[in-house]
């Protein structure tokens, strides 16, 4: 018998017996069975914050006003497991500005990236559909907390973009 005909028999009888009682348990790692064996993937470690100070912020953004990221609604920008926010809030407590270490863009954008360097190192800056300015960069290939994202949050000009991200000291490791 042929291994897929033996698997299609098993299917087969495996549907056809009596129902058994099922129990759904929710865990924080997950496992996929393949058909010679399983696999286990544990959730990733959350990166440090960001090693960076911003020197330069846009219109209406306090040095201070930091937000706590567990009291915000993360978005597409800001929901990446494993990741470290830091939010830096306007005078109303919106965002302004996120710096997130542990991830280069979570999505895509359509519209022209320009080259911009932190800290000496090459990334890409550009405008999103969603109002928001985007710079992504990453310091060392492979290292998932090396990876960063700074996300602008309208109102913001392209000027002023560009100031904070020109602006970026690192303070630490």
């Amino acid at each position: 018998m042929t291994r897929s005909l033996l698997f299609l028999l098993l299917l087969v009888m495996a549907c056809s017996s009596p129902a058994a009682e099922t129990t759904t348990t929710i865990t924080a790692e997950a496992t996929t069975t393949a058909a010679f064996g399983s696999t286990t993937t544990q959730p990733p470690v959350e990166c440090p914050p960001a090693p960076y100070e911003l020197t330069f912020l846009p219109t209406g953004v306090g040095g201070q006003a930091v937000l706590d990221p567990a009291e915000v609604e993360p978005d597409v920008w800001t929901s990446v497991p494993g990741t470290s926010a830091t939010l830096l809030a306007r005078s109303d407590e919106t965002i302004a500005v996120a710096v997130i270490r542990g991830t280069l863009p979570a999505v895509e954008w359509p519209a022209e990236r320009g080259e911009v360097f932190v800290d000496g190192t090459r990334g890409v800056v550009g405008p999103h559909p969603d109002g928001t300015w985007v710079a992504g960069w990453f310091e060392a290939p492979g290292e998932r907390c090396d990876q960063y994202t700074m996300v602008l949050y309208p109102p913001v000009s392209p000027g002023e973009a560009e100031q904070v991200i020109a602006g970026m000291n690192r303070v630490g490791g």
